[in-house]
């Protein structure tokens, strides 16, 4: 029950309020585990081979970028003109959704609803 009682105090500690008021409250991986299941089906049964395909495309692709991931050349794949377009078009939108990322999240401490505070 102690440890219970650790995890509650650490979830309602002063810090973590403060990081839930300036929207940060996204695990930082969010991102990669999106793209890792946009490449491999939670409803069906995949493969262990299958999930170490998807993890390595996803990661390649997260810290190199759509168009400059190279798993499909090492792969011995040949890149079409339409799909270097639409690797482009995905990373600019990528780029450009990273950028907005949290500013419509940020306001001010408002102190007007806390414990105790009424």
């Amino acid at each position: 029950m102690e440890e219970v009682h650790n995890v509650y105090k650490d979830l309602t500690s002063d810090e973590m309020m403060q990081r839930c008021i300036k929207g940060r409250t996204q695990n930082s991986n969010e991102s990669l585990h999106h793209r890792i299941w946009s490449y491999s089906n939670k409803a069906k049964y995949q493969t262990k081979r299958h999930a170490d395909f998807a993890v390595s495309h996803a990661v390649a692709d997260f810290n190199s970028g759509y168009v400059r991931s190279c798993l499909d050349t090492a792969l011995g794949y040949r890149r079409s003109a339409v799909t270097q377009a639409q690797l482009e078009l995905m990373e600019k939108q990528m780029k450009e959704k990273r950028n907005r990322g949290g500013k419509k999240w940020k306001r001010e401490v408002d102190t007007s609803y806390e414990p105790g505070g009424h």
